[in-house]
């Protein structure tokens, strides 16, 4: 592993350091999980990547084949490995041995890589990689062990979850349990009869394992499974920054700025707050790394911390697909259909695991390739390179389309993309970017002007991802998600191709003499240290610490008290999997839309899931959910829940307070609706399906027009094709 170039004292100070990182990393998995989670996921993650090691190794002579294999290496074999599993998956096969068949399979792929060695240009490793590599892996456990470490915490109110941040972790707590359950596709845990319309093939690994383990904590095994992925992401990009940075201590230090200096906005909140003269403490009711949002309406931007909190699947995709327009930038030849095949299937996989960003990096290998063959006219080649790109393009999205991971509703008029310009993206748009993205791009402006006036042609793809993404920026949005989700994937790809610009602008400053290396040093630390509170604050409140005491409006932690948690418990434990249990999502608004998928693992008959789109047909059913609850006569309310599938009705905290004496009616029925569970905090009925009751009176309670007391509203019609009775 290590270049031949090293001394004994820089080899023992390497292994010293690689002691401390692994030492930090076994302290944060300890930290974050049980033991079990941690063996599980270590050996997980050593036996998906293993292929995709000895896959890049092979392309490289000896002696500088450690750097690329090491830092590209895992994500790609995590990938492959994925890919495999999935095949596996779709043919029937289920149980751990899946954990052990898909990467053996995967590595089948590593023994012709051999023959392609060559045909791409990869820096030689200097003596220094290893270091500064070590170096920056520390990142993960600084940022992450903290805020991991109280994710469910047990406290004597209850287990908390922090809403404003962990939305994208309980949402994939519910995508894990529901893909555990072994159907293929996966149903769709929010409509009942539907598919999951997400991209859930990143999840697919720690279901195997969840449905193999299911006594290992559920939050355990998710997050010591992230603390693993955001190691191969650091690392990837790394090496990303080495392929235009010579210097392994800018590479570092353009990594660092990555993730610590890209935003201002910390700056704009401490100024408002004092403005205002608000207490400074209030600071930690903010979400900080999204005021352009908040206080400007602008688009909101997140930082590259966030990917290393809660999105592993977004880290995945995001460096499949950078992987995928390196491979073809770094080729040697300029017409090698092999290699031309190997960057569309890195595409076709980040596309399967993280769709849009899978998509913008496809629109990014496209715009960069037709710039070049236009200089270069090199249209012959231009053809037969784009032809076999296509072909594992192709096939991606025809398994995109067979795991239907778009919805598509037959009833509605409605697409999921919309083009245009996006308001949102022109609201405050010079303010909102000197906030979102100032830091980063002063630093990256400063090693643009260096690559410039050098010709650095090795920067060229990183400058192309820059107007593709501010393209979808402008035009592009995704349904119901308040016209934001663009901008999220946009500011993570843009972070993310300027960590090498900003490696150079730290070159270019130990580079100068005189009055100008010391103003480039003086505006570079500047920045750095105006830019770190957002970082600072950010990761502080990202911990689940923050009291829910400023009303309902201002909720940020979701707490599950003990009695609930029992509720759930028995749930899970009590019930069949494939049970459907409801709740009045609507009454629990926006704060426990996952509750039942993610804590019970069961499915609902319709809830609202923030993550899936478009989010008319779960809005319409859920309305029925409350006409359901609402009857004065409980055969009525038992007639639709029976009709509709529903197994186990629940009545908590939020469906008192919205439908009182909800409880009392339904008592009155024990033979249609017995109370299966109940304890301080959760009424838990099963729906006696078959239980003798007229056909007509079924037929009454989805007719009723208003004659009875607490009659149901007019609701619009849902797709029947899904398995929900239309309204009238």
């Amino acid at each position: 592993m290590e270049p031949p170039s090293l001394t004994p004292a820089a080899r023992r100070a390497n292994l010293v350091l690689a002691g401390v990182v692994a030492a930090a990393f076994v302290a944060t998995l300890l930290v974050v999980g049980t033991v079990a989670a941690g063996v599980t996921a270590v050996v997980g993650h050593l036996l998906f990547a293993a292929p995709g090691v000895i896959m890049i190794a092979r392309l490289h002579p000896a002696g500088a084949r450690w750097l690329p294999a090491w830092t590209f290496g895992p994500m790609i074999g995590l990938g492959a490995s994925s890919l495999t599993l999935l095949a596996f998956w779709a043919v029937g096969g289920r149980g751990l041995w899946l954990l052990i068949a898909a990467p053996a399979t995967a590595l089948l792929l590593a023994w012709p890589a051999a023959r392609l060695r060559d045909r791409w240009r990869w820096p030689a490793p200097a003596a220094a990689d290893a270091r500064m590599l070590l170096l920056a892996l520390l990142l993960v456990p600084v940022l992450v062990t903290r805020p991991f470490a109280v994710v469910g915490a047990e406290r004597p109110e209850g287990r908390v979850y922090r809403q404003y941040f962990t939305a994208d972790y309980v949402w994939r707590r519910a995508v894990v349990a529901e893909v555990a359950k072994g159907d293929f596709p996966p149903l769709n845990p929010y409509y009942r009869g539907d598919v999951l319309h997400y991209y859930w093939l990143p999840h697919l690994m720690s279901a195997v394992e969840h449905r193999g383990w299911p006594d290992i904590d559920l939050d355990s095994l998710l997050l010591t499974r992230t603390v693993l992925v955001d190691a191969m992401f650091v690392a990837a990009l790394y090496g990303i920054a080495r392929l235009a940075v010579e210097a392994p201590w800018a590479a570092l230090a353009g990594v660092l700025c990555g993730f610590l200096a890209t935003s201002f906005e910390a700056l704009a909140a401490l100024w408002a707050l004092h403005r205002d003269h608000a207490p400074a403490h209030f600071i930690r009711y903010l979400n900080i790394d999204a005021i352009s949002r908040w206080d400007y309406g602008g688009m909101p931007i997140d930082g590259l911390q966030r990917i290393l909190w809660y999105q592993p699947h977004h880290a995945t995709g995001y460096l499949l697909g950078f992987l995928g327009v390196m491979a073809l930038a770094r080729r040697r030849r300029v017409l090698d259909p092999t290699v031309f095949a190997v960057a569309g299937t890195l595409l076709a996989t980040s596309v399967l695991v993280s769709s849009f960003a899978g998509l913008m990096y496809t629109a990014v290998a496209a715009f960069y390739e037709g710039v070049l063959t236009v200089r270069r006219r090199a249209w012959r080649a231009g053809v037969f390179n784009a032809a076999y790109a296509a072909l594992p393009l192709m096939i991606g999205a025809a398994v995109v389309t067979a795991l239907d991971y778009v919805d598509h509703p037959v009833d509605y008029d409605m697409s999921v993309v919309r083009f245009g310009i996006n308001q949102l993206a022109t609201r405050n748009f010079f303010v909102v970017t000197a906030m979102s993205f100032g830091p980063a791009l002063i630093i990256g402006a400063t090693g643009l002007w260096m690559a410039w006036q050098r010709r650095l042609s090795d920067t060229w793809p990183f400058l192309a991802v820059l107007p593709v993404v501010a393209w979808f920026y402008f035009f592009v949005d995704i349904r119901d998600h308040e016209d934001v989700y663009v901008g999220w994937r946009v500011g993570h790809l843009t972070f993310m191709a300027l960590i090498p610009l900003m490696g150079l602008a730290f070159v270019s400053a130990a580079q100068a003499t005189g009055r100008a290396r010391r103003w480039l040093g003086t505006a570079l630390t500047v920045t750095i240290l105006l830019a770190l509170p957002t970082v600072v604050i950010d990761t502080f409140n990202t911990q689940d610490v923050v009291p829910n005491g400023m009303g309902r409006a201002w909720l940020r932690t979701e707490t599950i008290t003990l009695a609930e948690w029992d509720g759930l418990e028995w749930l899970r434990l009590h019930t069949a999997p494939a049970a459907v249990v409801q709740v009045d999502t609507i009454a629990r608004e926006g704060v426990m839309w996952a509750y039942i998928p993610a804590f019970a693992e069961r499915r609902m008959g319709v809830g609202v899931p923030i993550s899936m789109v478009p989010l008319r047909k779960y809005q319409e059913g859920s309305k029925r959910v409350v006409w359901m609850y609402d009857v004065a006569d409980t055969r009525s309310a038992y007639a639709f829940a029976e009709r509709v599938g529903l197994d186990y009705l629940v009545v908590g905290e939020p469906e008192r307070r919205a439908h009182p004496g909800v409880e009392a009616r339904w008592a009155t029925q024990p033979e249609l609706l017995p109370l299966a569970f109940h304890n301080q905090s959760l009424s838990i009925y099963e729906v006696r399906h078959g239980a003798a009751l007229a056909a007509c009176t079924a037929a009454s309670a989805l007719t009723t027009t208003g004659r009875e007391a607490g009659s149901r509203p007019a609701l619009a019609t849902t797709p029947s094709r899904a398995g929900y009775p239309p309204g009238r």
